[in-house]
């Protein structure tokens, strides 16, 4: 008993923060639970995929928007809503609590997550920083919505910190934490399959063993096929067309080329020869003798219809103005992804103004952090890493639709970013004055 009290002792004085950051954070997003309400909804995506999830559960298809098969998303949500529906009914307030309180449990286990990654190169307030972002009424309200991002962002954030782990221990632990953390983030969203070509240049740069990240490599890509292959043949079956992870780009990739400036009106391009033809051309076997479109294809052509359309726009664009369309897709697509915010209602009454310059704030620090890192060579490796990160995700996202809501999903590379450049600021701030305080000669 002395032993295990003991125990406990030593855990609180060295856990303490972090576990007071934990608590605030959970009992910030109750409390916008108890106010909002358990089956609080947009009735948008998030409702979406919460019927996604009953229908899985009582038919085994994975849907959305619909009850025809579909691969417009990954399967993540709706095999995980599809369980919970399993275990606590179908559409009832038992569901939507069960899946309101997982939801802002994922969004307190973030804190974790990126305290955890500060930690490991910075003293424990830097954690705490690196949270503090996670308190924003964006944060919150989003952990109330049944929506890819509270789940993607903790997956995203164990992938920083399990890949940070890799690097320092270089430990099977911390290897299989990176692999179950990516494996579980590519089943929600599609776009993060790129990640390992990130961790690869970080590693690289700490050191770390080529034969063993080799190795490691290889077991990792053998088991994502163990998932794209099954995936990729199921929607062969059904869509006649190899797609190995979604279908669903086409649309955002269109809604982008109405995005910047200089793009080309719409009365002035010629759909019908340039795109209605020939999609019905290259697509014409999934027509049936009537000339219709059967339903279960029908999302999926409207999608490769979607998709054409901007190919074709983007062509016109770059013919008429090629100037313009760098400016909106080099400069202020990817400006809107970085000053976004994810938050079209209140919770607590707190206005989005206060949001955006929250966010606005937040870049600013990272920007300091940057310099911070760089100006006093603490956390080099790590800042660099961070930024190249966020910036490439930034102009994947900012290729399709710029998006507030996809600003939100990157922010755990930047709450870690502002906590490694508060320890490297102090740091060098600190060193300066030693040395001033050093007596001459």
């Amino acid at each position: 008993m002395e032993i295990a009290d003991r125990a406990g002792r030593r855990f609180w004085r060295e856990n303490w923060l972090l576990v007071l950051v934990l608590a605030l954070l959970f009992l910030e997003r109750a409390a916008a639970l108890w106010t909002l309400g358990a089956e609080y909804t947009l009735a948008s995506d998030d409702l979406s995929y919460v019927k996604s999830g009953i229908y899985f559960a009582q038919n085994g298809v994975i849907t959305m928007h619909g009850t025809t098969p579909s691969a417009q998303i990954m399967p993540g949500m709706t095999w995980l809503i599809g369980l919970f529906a399993a275990l606590f009914g179908e559409g009832g307030h038992a569901l939507w609590l069960a899946l309101k309180l997982l939801w802002i449990s994922m969004g307190t286990a973030t804190g974790w997550f990126l305290f955890k990654s500060v930690t490991l190169f910075a003293p424990k307030w830097c954690g705490a920083v690196a949270c503090l972002p996670l308190f924003g009424a964006d944060f919150v309200w989003t952990d109330n919505l049944i929506l890819t991002e509270t789940p993607f962002i903790l997956c995203l954030s164990a992938m920083l910190y399990y890949t940070f782990l890799l690097g320092r221990e270089r430990s099977r632990r911390a290897f299989a934490g990176c692999a179950v953390s990516y494996l579980a983030a590519i089943l929600l969203k599609a776009n993060i399959a790129v990640y390992p070509l990130f961790a690869l240049g970080y590693l690289l740069a700490v050191k770390y063993p080529f034969k063993r990240l080799l190795k490691q490599g290889l077991i990792l890509a053998c088991l994502v096929l163990c998932f794209l292959v099954p995936w990729a043949v199921r929607n062969y079956v059904q869509f006649r067309a190899f797609v190995p992870l979604t279908y669903g780009a086409g649309n955002p990739t269109l809604l982008g080329t109405y995005q910047g400036y200089g793009y080309p009106a719409d009365e002035e391009l010629d759909y019908a020869s340039n795109v209605d033809e020939p999609f019905r051309e290259t697509y014409a076997a999934y027509f049936d003798e009537n000339g219709e479109i059967p339903e279960r294809y029908q999302k999926y052509l409207s999608l490769q219809h979607d998709g054409m359309k901007a190919s074709y726009r983007l062509e016109e664009w770059a013919s008429r103005d090629l100037k313009s369309l760098i400016v909106s897709y080099g400069f202020l697509k990817p400006l809107e992804i970085v000053r976004g915010t994810f938050y079209w209602e209140r919770v607590f009454n707190i206005p989005g103004t206060w949001v955006q310059e929250a966010q606005d704030l937040n870049l600013l620090l990272c920007a300091l952090a940057a310099a911070a890192s760089l100006l006093f060579r603490k956390h080099r490796a790590q800042c660099l890493y961070l930024i190249i990160l966020y910036g490439g995700n930034v102009y994947i996202y900012a290729m399709t639709y710029a998006f507030g809501r996809y600003s939100i999903g990157l922010m755990p590379m930047r709450c870690i970013l502002v906590g490694l450049g508060a320890s490297a600021l102090v740091g060098g701030i600190r060193r300066l004055l030693n040395r001033r305080a050093l007596p001459a000669g």
